[in-house]
């Protein structure tokens, strides 16, 4: 047996030899030395019990539980009459079967020594004997027989030899090996072929070669008496041999058929009845199946002789039938290739079911009886399957256990028991069908008990063989089998203790070991655990548990220092060895060694930087033993644990606990742990930020700032807070912390603007606009001369302007104006002054104050230094304008426009350009609404006036929309080209539809129609070239837009043989260019050169402009996040301002990364409109 000490290199003991008794409750204990023990040291050995032996007893028994012979105890149809009469007392009885087994031992012997001088004989005399002598092959035969039986009782023996190991030690079960006695036998066939015993010869050796499975060579010694020995007594053998040869190898039932018909010839011959029988079983394959029947029922006919009998003869009969439906058993058992499934098949066939599970029953007992377990599980197996709910399927079940526990199958022994445990106890499947409560409950305990038994056998066969690691596998699979559904037995105990010894001690499964010791020592009764052996069993259980913990441990410790410090983490080993040891100290409070090994054991972990399970034995040292001398150290080492392991949450609990504890009263103490507190809050929030904890860190950072406001850390915390919280998105703990770090307490700290910034840049890039600005203005209130580090801030001018626009944007235009006006004061003369006025002019358009609008940009384009900007002042006040009704007024801000375009057109950039193109796109839709004005029908005298008006109109429309062509920017030259056709079209179609004068005569209304038709088809014919014109030139700009559409969508409704309509000719999906057209774009192109497309744009970036498009980006600033407007055709332009249903559309939010707690990172520079290209 391997020795079971753990041998662990280590320093020192856990208790020295004089004390180590002192650990044991059951054992007297010794005085513990009054010396202080050296605490600076910790190592610790727990020695375990021994291994504990287990009485197994015998298994379950190899047939059927419950059943006795299949021969022997059957009653009625099936089975053998009861025997009647006087029986042999037990003792005479036991007196006789010994003399008898003795007599036989003798008789065994005396033949074996005979046989040995036969042998001797018949050897000396085949060696002296010349080879022509008469005598000499019968000699030779009957020294072979002599071999033959020789070699059989040997190879007897060497098969329970090789039974008897273990399933994994066997190897491949032994062969007979009849080579001598076939020897013999081959030289009488060869040499004497004139021997009057030939055929007995050729017998003998194909007999041997059937029995060795040489079938070929019995076939032929079978045949040859056939042809050469017709009168042979051996003729219906042979005959029965090639017939088995036919049926067993080659399942050729007709040829075997014929071979029976051939034996049926000898009804003397012993061999008749198994003929008879396969014979039926041949027609029966063949599908002959009533001459199948006809030849069975010959089988029975002496045992179906019915009628005309008395009651006593009836009983006689049907005992003979039971006996002929065993022999029937018997019979079909001796092919080992023949199955319960085909018995039972069979019986069906002939009509035999009725008895069928009697006869299944039969086999399955004769299987077990024969130790042919197999057979006999699958006969088993057919019983359940045919009667599922029978009250005895309980005792199938184990009955097939049984059989595999004899074959030592071990894997299908355990899944055998888990299924009739899942089946066939209290509340299983069968239990539920059965409708009586008391048997279903015997089952459950016939289920436990040989469960039981079988793993506590297989366990003492374990330890008897020694060296069988698979027996000791055996064995624990079955007492976790029966834990899972018996762990509430009385004895259960017991049975994790067994399990707990053979993982400990066998199969170096230390932790599962660990489990069933505490679980033992848990699950004894009081009663039990209070006095022996189970007193020692549960002190042995605890000890063995601490024992293969520490196994484990130490090979985690060792395995742990080759990780770098710091990375260590509490293992489910440490905690259950802090749990096993709590059990111990519960179990055994008055252990005086207990402190010391609480100690000990803690300091081993904290020595190896295990902290977690450290603090753990600490912490229930401290607990159970608070006023010993170990408890101040082992608190310190808590703290210091702890602070190795940067666990600041627990040293903040434990720090606060420690404050009433007995050993840290003094002043020094409680003023350390008072620090400690402090500073374990602020390492919180940043280990947890560097683990990755962002939610947890922020919530660490602001409870910091709140329950320490004087700290000097503690708007920095404040700032730490926002930035963890925008990482784990918690976006309620970063108003918080804004609103505290922006507060009165906070706001003249060096860190308080950032923590605005960082806050209002954060809810700007998630699209929360409202309480984006709500820091913004913050910002920008506070950024005075009484709040330097705000009004020296690298963003205040940035929060003013995102605040105009963001207010703006979620339509509280009040305060955008607010801060608008707030703005221009503090920053007049600067560009990003110049875009307030659009937003504030926005604001006041949405808020219904036009004429606030128009003030403001009169105002603007007085002091604004841009052309640029003076051109879009010009276009939105025009529209303001035209909501007042101020039609001069807007005529006048037109024209201006127009004429900065006209006269400073070198000098605008793309937005001027832009402006004025538009402005001048304007004046020709002002002109088309004049023209709409006139209406065709009326008075027939001024007819011709009111189309000479409608004309001149036309004229002056169409040459302002050529002049806005001829300012070349993309988005008004399409629309200009697209209006020129659309209004002559729409002047062709008003004439065409207006109805003729009422008081025409009839007569002269189609000469009026002719007249009109006439006047309208040249007019037509301007307007498809208008239209085709500038689709052209759409073409050969590259422009398609909203303009671009609508001039080939009116292409096609006037010439649709040129133009056919669009979705017949596919332009959905492909265009006239080499690749595919882009999407229609919804915002105008703009004068000058398109940037080309950054092909690695980030996620969420707003896309690049189109063609001849440029950039302009007028947008809040953010130093963590994009700014909510950007360039591209989504892009807000200040132009746009007064569209009472448009918004500054902010571009999609990508989170940057955070700025360090200290220093939020820098702001984003603005981006710039590309430079025009030459």
């Amino acid at each position: 047996m391997r020795a079971r000490s753990l041998g662990f290199a280590l320093a020192l003991a856990l208790v020295v030899a004089s004390g180590s008794a002192a650990a044991l409750p059951d054992k007297k204990p010794t005085t513990p030395p009054t010396k202080p023990v050296d605490l600076t040291t910790a190592v610790t050995q727990v020695k375990p019990a021994a291994e504990r032996t287990v009485e197994g007893g015998s298994g379950p028994k190899k047939r059927a539980p419950g059943s006795g012979s299949a021969t022997s105890t059957a009653t009625g149809p099936g089975g053998r009459p009861t025997i009647k009469g006087p029986k042999i007392p037990e003792p005479l009885r036991k007196q006789l079967q010994a003399q008898m087994d003795g007599r036989i031992e003798r008789d065994v012997k005396q033949v074996r020594s005979l046989r040995g001088e036969a042998i001797k004989l018949l050897t000396t005399f085949v060696t002296e004997t010349p080879k022509e002598a008469r005598e000499m092959p019968e000699a030779l035969m009957r020294l072979g027989e002599l071999k033959w039986e020789v070699e059989r009782e040997a190879f007897v023996e060497r098969f329970a030899a090789w039974e008897k190991k273990p399933v994994d030690q066997r190897g491949p079960p032994p062969d007979p090996n009849y080579a001598v006695a076939r020897d013999l036998f081959a030289r009488v066939l060869k040499d004497y072929p004139w021997f009057p015993q030939y055929d007995l010869a050729l017998y003998a050796d194909g007999f041997m070669a059937s029995e060795q499975g040489k079938m070929d060579e019995a076939l032929e010694r079978f045949t040859r008496i056939l042809k050469e020995y017709p009168q042979s007594r051996f003729v219906p053998d042979a005959h029965m041999a090639k017939a088995e040869s036919y049926f067993n190898g080659k399942y050729d039932y007709a040829a075997a058929l014929a071979e029976y018909e051939e034996v049926l010839k000898f009804k003397d011959s012993d061999l008749y009845g198994l003929a008879l029988f396969k014979s039926a079983w041949c027609l029966w394959r063949l599908g002959k199946g009533d001459e199948a029947v006809v030849r069975f029922v010959e089988v029975f006919k002496v045992t179906d002789k019915k009628g005309g009998v008395s009651g006593v003869q009836q009983k006689q009969l049907d005992e003979l039938q039971g006996e002929a439906l065993k022999y029937l058993v018997e019979v079909f058992t001796e092919d080992e290739k023949n199955t319960a499934n085909d018995m039972y098949k069979f019986l069906v066939k002939i009509g035999g079911d009725k008895f069928a599970g009697k006869i299944v029953k039969a086999l399955a007992e004769t299987f077990y009886e024969q130790a042919h377990y197999d057979r006999g599980i699958e006969a088993y197996e057919l019983l359940l399957k045919l009667d599922p709910t029978n009250r005895e399927a309980g005792n199938w079940v184990l009955a097939i256990a049984a059989g595999y526990d004899a074959l030592e199958n071990y894997p299908q022994l355990k899944a055998t028991y888990e299924r009739a445990i899942a089946g066939y106890t209290t509340g299983g499947t069968w239990a539920r069908t059965q409708g009586d409560p008391k048997m279903v409950e015997e089952t459950s305990k016939k289920v436990e008990e040989q469960l039981r038994k079988s793993a506590l056998a297989i366990h003492a066969k374990a330890q008897k063989d020694k060296t069988s690691r698979a027996e000791f596998e055996a064995a624990a699979s079955l007492y976790d089998v029966y834990l899972t559904r018996f762990k509430g037995e009385p004895q259960s105990y017991d049975i994790m203790y067994n399990l707990a010894d053979i993982q400990f001690q066998r199969l170096d499964k230390n932790s599962e070991a660990a489990n069933n010791y505490l679980a033992s020592a848990r699950a004894m009764p009081a009663d039990v655990a209070a006095k022996e052996p189970g007193k020692g069993l549960r002190h042995d259980a605890l000890y063995n548990a601490m024992s293969a913990l520490e196994r484990v441990r130490m090979a985690e410790i060792e395995a742990r220092k080759k990780q770098p410090t710091g990375t260590y983490t509490e293992t489910e080993t440490d905690r259950k060895f802090a749990e096993a040891l709590d059990l111990y100290a519960q179990l055994y409070p008055e252990d005086p060694a207990l402190p010391k090994l609480f100690f000990r054991q803690g300091r081993l972990y904290y020595d190896n930087g295990v902290y977690d399970p450290a603090v753990r034995i600490f912490g229930s040292l401290l607990e159970k033993f608070p006023r010993s001398e170990e408890a101040l150290p082992a608190g310190q080492l808590i703290l210091e644990s702890f602070n190795k392991s940067k666990n600041y949450e627990n040293i903040e609990t434990w720090a606060r606990r420690l404050k009433t504890a007995p050993s840290f009263q003094t002043a020094e103490s409680q003023a350390k742990l008072d620090t400690l507190i402090v500073q374990s809050v602020f390492k919180q929030g940043e280990t947890k930020s560097e683990a990755g904890d962002h939610a947890g860190a922020a919530k660490a950072y602001l409870r910091a700032a709140k329950e320490f406001p004087k700290d000097p850390r503690a708007a920095q915390a404040c700032v730490n807070a926002e930035l963890s919280a925008q990482k784990a998105g918690d976006l309620s703990t970063l108003k918080e912390a804004a609103q505290l770090v922006t507060s009165k307490d906070y706001r003249d700290r060096p860190e308080s603007p950032s923590g605005a910034w960082i806050a209002a840049s954060t809810f700007q890039a998630m699209g929360l606009f409202q309480d984006a600005a709500e820091f913004h203005e913050a910002m920008a209130g506070l950024a005075d001369k009484d709040h330097p580090n705000y009004l020296k801030h690298e963003h205040a001018k940035d929060a003013g302007y995102n605040a105009v626009l963001l207010r703006t944007t979620v339509g509280d235009y009040d305060k955008a104006i607010a801060n608008g006006n707030k703005y221009i004061a503090a920053h007049q003369g600067t560009p990003e002054a110049d875009e307030v006025y659009f937003y504030m002019g926005r604001a006041h358009m949405n808020a219904g104050r036009p004429k606030d609008a128009v003030e403001l940009f009169r105002r603007f384009v007085t002091r604004t230094r841009s052309n640029d900007k003076r051109a879009q002042a010009f276009v939105q006040m025009a529209l303001a304008q035209t909501k007042l009704g101020d039609n001069r007024g807007a005529d006048e801000s037109l024209r201006a426009a127009v004429n900065l375009g006209k006269q400073r057109g070198n000098d605008l950039g793309p937005d001027g350009k832009y402006a004025a193109a538009r402005a001048r796109y304007l004046e020709g839709e002002r002109v088309l609404a004049r023209f709409e004005e006139i209406k065709i029908d009326g008075d027939v005298k001024q007819l011709s006036a009111r189309l000479k008006q409608k004309a001149e109109l036309l004229k002056q429309a169409a040459a302002i929309f050529l002049d806005t062509v001829s300012m070349n920017v993309a988005e008004w030259t399409t629309a200009a080209l697209y209006q020129i056709g659309h209004t002559y079209e729409t002047f062709a179609k008003s004439l065409r539809d207006a109805p003729p004068p009422a008081s025409l005569p009839d007569a002269d209304k189609e000469a009026y129609q002719q007249q009109i038709d006439e006047f309208v088809v040249p007019i037509e014919e301007r307007a498809l070239d208008a239209y085709e014109n500038g689709w052209k030139k759409a073409v050969e700009l590259g422009i398609f837009n909203q303009w671009t559409a609508k001039l080939r969508e009116s292409l096609g409704r006037l010439n649709g043989e040129l133009y056919p309509p669009l979705k017949e000719t596919g332009f959905e999906i492909r265009s006239q260019a080499a690749s595919p057209l882009p999407a229609l774009i919804e915002a105008p192109r703009r004068g000058g050169p398109a940037p080309k497309t950054d092909a690695k744009a980030k996620p969420g970036a707003p896309a690049a402009p189109a063609k001849a498009e440029a950039t302009k980006p007028d947008a809040p600033k953010t130093a963590t996040a994009p700014t909510p407007a950007a360039g591209g055709d989504n892009a807000l332009k200040p132009d746009d301002a007064l569209k009472p249903d448009d918004g500054p559309t902010p571009a999609a939010a990508t989170t940057a990364k955070p700025a360090a707690p200290a220093k939020p990172a820098a702001p984003k520079p603005r981006p710039q409109p590309p430079k025009k290209k030459k």
